[in-house]
């Protein structure tokens, strides 16, 4: 190779042994190709010697998908250009992107190139820095998914290069690709490493508002989470997202606001208010103002202070309620980063699990009770739609660690039998291996070791993740 693609491990390479997940791994070499070309070319070094190849976008991930345990660490923030643009019609889109592209930039790059028209690309994780990549690795939903459905469907065509080296075209278009391509989202990278998509644009609304309402009690919260799901056909599907904040959510929020300049001019939130719902909504003025109307009277019913909710509209005001969804889960990711600065086996300790049989009071209470039991620190957030709420343990001791892993395994197990399968909108990495037989069923697992036996049947990429060593 004339270009030197592959450097030697050394310590300014360190930031890449680790993701925030906050689980650290080892590697002996790492790449940033710049081309297809390029990943064909590294990939053909590390198969001479059967080094074994992570592949890594942003680093945002929480389950150690992009940690590697050995081998080579291919990273792919280089590949970050646009590629082409298609407005189909008035009301469609289609943009093709490299994998190593941001959500953030992505975003930016589909606002400028339907200024007149506005599209967007509706998967909405709250981590703008997550890679196109990666997001389709995860097939990551986000806030807006109840709404707008699976990553998958907003995907039209991928580039891929398999175990074998061979480069790859699915297009859904081709009915024959279609089904490989909906396997292969949501992979984890275990088929090979996706290198550019064309993603399905569509338009955005009119307008759209926000509005935070408050409450003292979680019975009050629940009534009024649950007259939002009853509200929804009035409604007229205008409810793009629903998000439920616990009060240690709100509180390390706050203690930490001053210090984060997207979100330090939102409101402070006032005392005895422990719970905040916050509620997306989009249409035409009309619309908004309908719905709007139905939710204050819902939050009213539900003795919510109508005097206490905030409300925005406006693309950068809706910005700065997206950036304070966001801190949530960076709060709690930066308690986890002091915990381990006194014990560095703590990794982060986060639920993934949908409870759609349950009611908010009931999904909230059934974490409350054993984290209180054992007195471990906690915050709760997350979709309440689809009650897809996210608690983050926040353990200062290993032995809370151990106990609150112990826990997720019994929640796993007790949400699994309600509902007959849980989800992993976090997918499952190398960290959440011991509960794959409760994510997946035995026929998925028999669906994609087979796909992975054809495509990567070496292991050369992601070995790790899903299956293989632990």
């Amino acid at each position: 190779m004339d270009k030197q693609l592959i450097y030697p491990m050394a310590e300014k390479y360190q930031e890449y042994l680790i993701d925030e997940s906050k689980f650290s791994g080892t590697a002996d070499s790492i790449s940033f190709p710049e081309s297809e070309a390029e990943i064909s070319m590294i990939l053909k070094e590390m198969k001479r010697s059967d080094t074994p190849i992570t592949i890594q976008g942003g680093k945002t991930g929480i389950v150690g998908g992009a940690v590697p345990l050995e081998g080579h660490i291919m990273n792919l923030r280089e590949m970050n250009r646009m590629k082409e643009f298609q407005r189909q019609d008035a009301a469609n889109g289609l943009i093709t992107v490299e994998a190593g592209m941001s959500l953030a930039k992505l975003q930016e790059v589909i606002a400028r190139e339907t200024r007149k028209n506005p599209l967007i690309w509706p998967p909405s994780p709250t981590e703008g820095t997550a890679s196109i990549g990666g997001i389709l690795a995860a097939a990551a939903k986000g806030t807006g998914a109840f709404h707008y459905g699976d990553t998958r469907q907003y995907v039209q065509a991928i580039r891929l290069i398999d175990g074998r080296g061979k480069v790859q075209y699915l297009d859904r278009w081709v009915q024959a690709d279609s089904y490989l391509l909906d396997q292969i989202l949501g992979g984890e990278g275990i088929y090979g490493v996706i290198t550019e998509a064309t993603l399905i644009l569509v338009p955005d609304y009119e307008e759209k508002w926000g509005i935070s309402f408050f409450f003292k009690e979680l019975s009050q919260t629940d009534s009024f989470v649950q007259g939002l799901l009853a509200a929804d056909e009035e409604c007229q599907n205008n409810i793009i997202a629903a998000e439920y904040f616990d009060k240690n959510t709100i509180d390390q929020i706050e203690a930490r606001k001053s210090n984060m300049a997207k979100i330090k001019e939102i409101p402070d939130v006032e005392d005895g208010n422990k719970h905040m719902v916050y509620v997306e909504i989009g249409g035409s003025e009309e619309e908004i103002e309908r719905t709007a109307a139905i939710l204050m009277e819902l939050a009213e019913e539900s003795d919510s202070d109508a005097e206490s909710a905030w409300a925005v509209s406006g693309e950068t005001e809706i910005q700065k309620m997206h950036a304070f969804r966001h801190a949530a889960a960076e709060t709690a990711n930066l308690l986890i980063e002091e915990a381990r600065r006194t014990e560095p086996r703590i990794t982060k300790l986060g639920t993934d699990i949908p409870q759609k049989h349950k009611t908010l009071k009931e999904a909230v209470e059934l974490y409350q009770s054993d984290l209180n039991s054992e007195g471990i620190d906690f915050c709760m957030f997350g979709h309440c739609r689809d009650m897809h709420l996210h608690v983050n343990i926040l353990p200062k001791t290993y032995e809370e660690y151990q106990k609150g892993k112990e826990m997720i395994g019994v929640w796993i197990k007790t949400v699994q039998h309600e509902e007959g399968k849980i989800g992993a909108e976090h997918g499952i990495g190398k960290l959440k291996k011991k509960w794959r037989d409760y994510i997946l069923s035995e026929e998925e697992q028999q669906q994609m070791l087979e796909l992975k036996e054809v495509m990567n049947p070496d292991g050369i990429w992601n070995k790790a993740n899903i299956f293989g060593d632990e």
